[in-house]
């Protein structure tokens, strides 16, 4: 299951630690100006290393279950949510203008990941 992308404008941080299975989980800036611009940043975190992975809310970010089993994940944020008026931005999963830097293609989410 891919769900992507989406970010938090208003300071919003995501935190997720997989305790089954195991996920990518990647984050992309497309902020004019930002010195980061254009950056994507994959993790792949499983339940067999167990980590804490900080996601900036300001930067487009999604995940994806890899392998057969599913996964399962503690998702924690810095902000409670507010049902009234949500800090969330969504795009597609498959937005054409999320642009991976090393293939200067539309990022692929299916494509496995590499370091």
């Amino acid at each position: 299951m891919i769900r992507a992308w989406h970010r938090h404008a208003r300071g919003q941080d995501d935190y997720f630690i997989v305790v089954r299975g195991a996920m990518k989980i990647c984050a992309y800036d497309d902020e004019p100006g930002s010195t980061t611009r254009g950056q994507l940043d994959e993790v792949v975190a499983s339940s067999e290393k167990l980590q804490v992975v900080r996601i900036n809310g300001k930067y487009w970010h999604g995940t994806k279950t890899l392998g057969f089993e599913p996964s399962l994940t503690v998702y924690a944020v810095n902000r409670l949510y507010d049902s009234k008026n949500p800090d969330e931005e969504r795009r597609p999963w498959n937005d054409q203008g999320v642009v991976d830097p090393r293939t200067k293609a539309p990022f692929d989410w299916n494509k496995p990941p590499h370091k």
